[in-house]
């Protein structure tokens, strides 16, 4: 594949903060199965709003796509790492078809196929690996509005930091519908996330989110083009296992996620509570992840 320069890969990928995970928080190791009479430990509790935390900056991303390029914003959420402005890339990912078809000249492709296979990116000390594919169509292709779906087919982010060796992947498998305005947005996430932390330990979150988008006052939602900064609030239910155990969740924000479209961390939340009730067994756990800054956020339990 081609490289392609710095510039047009912040085009294409809309944002060249592509990140470590979870850099305020200590990466779990697999978390001991505790009796289910039990909340969560402190361990669980953090495996838990890592991978929760993952599936929330993805929002943006999922959000919107790069009309110039054809890519839906799909590499950027991972969290935690520098923003890397002086990568190194290679990566022309195939589109089919080609040239882009946009039948109601809406700004949203009628239907467009997009494979990410042996695309990457170097900076510092970190290394991106993308594969698999995401679907990009609009679902009222005659008639001029904001609404398009997304599928993501195995689509798969794999960071490697070669100062210790250890890698983070996620692959993620489902659909996302967005409808909008010029100031909001509507977004449904049906979405299975299989996440590998740098341990080796593994986790799989299945989730049917509801989230809602708020351009902050003065800014304006360009289709075609990544999100200003804006509020998000999230409520929803999943599934969440790794090795033998086995939660169910239920997300909301008790305070507004605040996105911030100058941060250059991931996740690019500067303030906001997204609130987990994990049930395990019989018994019940809240995990609070308060995001306090770019890229820093705190989890307690109770």
């Amino acid at each position: 594949m081609r490289p392609v320069p710095p510039t047009a890969w912040r085009l294409a990928a809309g944002t060249l903060t592509v990140a470590l995970f979870a850099a305020c928080t200590t990466s779990p190791t697999a978390a001991p199965s505790t009796p289910s009479n039990q909340g969560l430990s402190q361990p669980e509790a953090n495996a838990v709003a890592e991978v929760v935390a993952t599936d929330a900056a993805a929002l943006p991303a999922g959000a919107a796509f790069d009309w110039a390029f054809g890519v839906p914003f799909a590499p950027a959420p991972m969290l935690g790492a520098p923003a890397m402005a002086t990568a190194s890339v290679s990566c022309t990912p195939t589109r089919t078809p080609s040239p882009v078809v946009d039948t109601d000249k809406d700004g949203v492709p009628d239907s467009l196929h997009v494979d990410f296979t042996g695309c990457s990116f170097t900076g510092g000390t970190f290394t991106l690996t993308l594969s698999g594919a995401i679907d990009l169509v609009d679902p009222t292709p005659t008639v001029a509005d904001r609404a398009f779906r997304t599928r993501y087919d195995s689509f798969t982010r794999s960071l490697k930091n070669s100062t210790d060796g250890s890698t983070r992947t996620v692959v993620e498998n489902g659909v996302r519908e967005v409808l909008g305005t010029a100031t909001s947005l509507l977004l449904t996430d049906t979405m299975q996330t299989d996440y590998t932390f740098a341990t080796g330990a593994k986790a799989s979150h299945v989730r049917k989110w509801a989230s809602t988008f708020t351009a902050d006052q003065g800014q304006t939602i360009q289709m075609g083009w990544h999100l200003p900064s804006g509020t998000w609030n999230i409520s929803g239910s999943s599934s969440w296992t790794s090795g033998t155990n086995s939660y169910a969740l239920s997300v909301k924000t008790t305070q507004p996620l605040h996105f911030n479209a100058s941060c250059t961390v991931e996740p690019r939340f500067d303030a906001g509570t997204l609130t987990i009730v994990v049930t395990k067994g019989t018994t019940t756990t809240t995990v609070s992840i308060q995001f306090t800054a770019c890229g820093q956020y705190t989890v307690t339990r109770s």
